[in-house]
């Protein structure tokens, strides 16, 4: 995973309480980066009556449809150019929603998605079938889902969950980047699955290297392994407990099914998890095996 550098943050809005929190968080982050905002609307093809844009009127036209999304964003950009003195580009799309997220990070570079979810509980939660889900599975730059109840705007606590899986630290150089900007503390958390036999020294190792990553950083941080049945469970647990205000994840390097299913540990996070979490697409085939604590490789 190369360092973390945005310049460019997409926001999907469907004009949801949901969507305008995670908006306030992208705002935010832009003007500590000095990034440019993109404000994307798809319009799903169906036959959906479109109250979310004026209750009083049912439009099944797609272009009368387009035309009122694109007034919406343009005030709120505007609101936010005047506010904050950001770069704000807002469009509108037709199709799928995960799809055409997917086609405007490709066509703009952005570095950054943020949008709103809403969990899943039950069986619900075996399949990807909310748009965040979707979009976390196959966008090739980090997303960052946001819930209603992450209220706090800005990072100062960040969770960095470490397991045995080989690309597990690709996210310590990302979340190092953000940390430093935020002057946030990072929390190490290494997980181990009480079922399965794991070598303890070799994950002392690891758990080590990053350890000295983030040190050799300046910033903040504290360590600690972690035993449980469920690792998500145990992570999310750990971050209540030392107040965090993000967690940083890799995505489906559990899973073979690339845009059908989450792995299990990251599933469960983004579905529970009461604070953001960034998830982060593992690079293919770059499972380093050198220790973390040299030169900075990205």
């Amino acid at each position: 995973m190369k360092s973390l550098q945005i310049k460019k943050i997409l926001v999907p809005l469907d004009f949801s309480k949901t969507g305008l929190l995670a908006l306030e968080h992208a705002v935010f982050m832009a003007r500590l980066h000095k990034a440019d905002l993109y404000l994307l609307h798809t319009i799903e093809i169906s036959e959906t009556m479109y109250s979310i844009y004026n209750p009083a009127v049912i439009v099944r036209d797609m272009k009368e449809v387009e035309k009122i999304v694109l007034k919406e964003l343009g005030e709120l950009a505007a609101k936010i150019k005047k506010e904050h003195s950001l770069t704000v580009k807002a469009f509108c799309s037709r199709g799928q929603v995960a799809v055409e997220i997917i086609t405007a990070v490709k066509e703009n570079d952005i570095d950054l998605v943020i949008m709103g979810t809403h969990g899943a509980k039950g069986f619900s939660e075996l399949f990807i079938g909310s748009n965040a889900h979707k979009t976390v599975t196959m966008c090739p730059c980090p997303v960052i889902t946001v819930q209603t109840h992450a209220k706090k705007i800005g990072f100062t606590s960040i969770v960095l969950p470490i397991d045995d899986s080989f690309p597990s630290r690709q996210k310590v150089y990302p979340a190092i980047n953000l940390a430093k900007k935020y002057g946030a503390t990072i929390h190490i958390i290494g997980l181990l699955d009480k079922s399965r036999d794991t070598n303890l020294n070799k994950f002392q190792f690891k758990l080590d290297s990053v350890e000295k990553a983030v040190k050799k950083s300046g910033l903040a941080y504290d360590c600690k392994i972690v035993k449980g049945d469920s690792l998500a469970v145990a992570a999310l647990k750990y971050s209540k407990k030392v107040k965090a205000d993000l967690i940083v994840i890799l995505t489906d390097h559990e899973s073979n099914l690339t845009g059908m299913f989450l792995g299990a540990f990251a599933k469960q996070i983004v579905n529970h998890s009461r604070i953001p979490v960034m998830s982060i697409r593992p690079d293919e085939g770059i499972y380093e095996s050198v220790s973390l604590a040299g030169a900075n490789p990205f």
